[in-house]
């Protein structure tokens, strides 16, 4: 359980990047690294395919019986089933660069949800089934958990932001939760590029493309990991959606700035160059107003 907790090689002293061939903590093995465009031309192909001749049971949530459980089936298209609609025709597909390569991501939302919409930096509590696409599962939740989706893989994070968390949740006396019937439920399609890459585990393979089904419970908006007053989302620096690379390091440090307490290594720490208003909002402060905040600014301190 729980393999798709992404290796995010964030050490006391900064990031550590391993890109030789080793078995890691978490049971994944990394092997020689491929060029990332050449590997995504093939995940591409490998997506469009499997959207294009598989349907999940739509059917069933749109006129859901008494015993439905709510889940999402994917199957092929043929048969009995050949006048289903394809996957391709009811996703919706966002756009990414991630280590200077494009990708394309596919979420579904089979139910958007009616609650907070969470970023890719925020944290969420969640119920997940993770596939190798067109093959078998390779790890599930057993009961609703809390993910930090600084921790887990790009595709992961990005797509959960898509939905929305539920509005009714009730703790039960005997440990186990009530979530009423309008939190998120949803599937995302992710290349192997915005997984794993590389790396292989129990029941895939380097360079799998897979697909996660979830259950979006609840949601906390702007997580703040390092309790700096800036949340995770907004010390993306480059704007990518993924806050766990040097790309996210203002001070170059090798601590990317949603961990570091002090962004701009002026030897002043970030919440003392932020003001607050009397609700406790962030207020940024640009004092030589030159379009950069004082937080980021190494010039002010």
């Amino acid at each position: 359980m729980m393999t798709m907790i992404r290796k995010v090689f964030v050490a006391v002293m900064g990031l550590l990047f391993f890109v030789s061939c080793k078995k890691d903590d978490d049971g994944t093995t990394e092997i020689e690294v491929r060029d990332r465009g050449e590997v995504q031309v093939e995940s591409s192909a490998n997506l469009r395919a499997y959207l294009d001749t598989h349907f999940y049971n739509y059917e069933e949530f749109e006129t859901p019986a008494a015993d439905f459980d709510f889940k999402i089936r994917f199957d092929t298209i043929s048969g009995a089933n050949a006048d289903k609609t394809p996957l391709s025709s009811q996703v919706i597909t966002r756009q990414y660069t991630f280590e200077d390569t494009d990708y394309e991501l596919y979420i579904l939302k089979a139910r958007e949800g009616a609650g907070v919409q969470p970023t890719f930096a925020d944290s969420t509590f969640v119920n997940y089934q993770g596939s190798v696409v067109g093959g078998d599962r390779f790890d599930a939740s057993v009961t609703p958990v809390w993910f930090d989706l600084t921790q887990v893989v790009f595709g992961f994070a990005n797509g959960v932001s898509e939905l929305k968390a539920g509005t009714q949740f009730t703790q039960n006396a005997d440990g186990t939760y009530s979530f009423g019937d309008d939190y998120g439920i949803g599937a995302v399609f992710i290349p192997s590029g915005l997984g794993y890459f590389n790396s292989s585990g129990t029941g895939f393979s380097a360079y799998s493309d897979l697909v996660f089904t979830f259950d979006l419970y609840r949601a906390v908006e702007d997580s703040d990991n390092d309790n700096d007053g800036v949340p995770n989302w907004r010390e993306d620096i480059n704007g990518n959606h993924y806050v766990n690379e040097l790309g996210d390091d203002t001070d170059g440090d090798n601590v990317p700035d949603y961990l570091d307490t002090d962004d701009d290594g002026d030897g002043t720490a970030t919440r003392d160059e932020l003001d607050f208003d009397e609700d406790g909002n962030t207020i940024y402060i640009d004092s030589n107003n030159d379009g950069l905040d004082d937080y980021l600014d190494p010039d002010i301190e």
